[in-house]
């Protein structure tokens, strides 16, 4: 069972961005009021792709969900294989007296449907309780990645917006498989700066605390 593995692998990146000041169509409006109106708008963009393949914050958080998934994963899979394992031998066991009934007395036979009885209802209250903990799991690790998109979009916009202020950008537009920008000629290509300067706050940031 993966319930979780392909998190981070497909919908960590596909639901993370619309990360440029506006959403797609909007961006294409304003691209396409540009081109009819003011000929001194200055547009960029930058490749989501690339960036996020490069950008050490998105990388570490991937690799810490990923870590937890797959501890999740592992955890939850040894508690099944041992109910399996109970569930398979009370199976048997019940099998087994249900052959020798006819051999055995009815007081101590009805002690033994008892306690099996108590077994069995046991065993569904666990096969329960398991599949409470595997979605519980799930929950939890959708709720981080929720948060950790949200933190991450919040970073990259608000250092967009400072970016653009420094550099009198009037749009960032987003190219890649999430992105609006079918073509961009590299000279308004900011990602890999925009990636270094990220980079640099991210270490800053992680450096800080331990200089307190």
């Amino acid at each position: 069972m993966n319930f979780k593995s392909k998190i981070v692998s497909s919908s960590f990146v596909l639901c993370l961005f619309y990360i440029s000041c506006n959403k797609p169509s909007e961006q294409a409006n304003k691209v396409v009021a540009a081109a009819e109106g003011e000929t001194s708008v200055k547009i960029v963009y930058i490749n989501i792709d690339t960036l996020l393949s490069k950008y050490n914050l998105y990388l570490d958080k991937k690799s810490d969900l990923e870590a937890q998934s797959k501890v999740a994963e592992k955890s939850l899979a040894g508690k099944l294989e041992a109910f399996r394992k109970r569930a398979a031998k009370f199976q048997q066991d019940v099998a087994e007296i249900q052959q020798k009934a006819n051999t055995i007395a009815p007081v101590e036979l009805k002690k033994i449907e008892e306690r099996y009885g108590r077994q069995q209802q046991d065993l569904v209250r666990e096969e329960e309780s398991l599949m409470k903990q595997r979605d519980n799991s799930a929950l939890d690790l959708d709720k981080q990645l929720q948060a950790t998109q949200k933190d991450l979009q919040e970073k990259i916009d608000v250092f967009l917006s400072k970016v653009a202020d420094e550099k009198g950008y009037d749009l960032v537009l987003m190219k890649g498989s999430t992105g609006s920008v079918m073509y961009g000629r590299n000279t308004i290509d900011i990602t890999d700066d925009t990636v270094k300067r990220l980079n640099e706050e991210y270490a800053s940031s992680k450096a800080a605390p331990e200089k307190k």
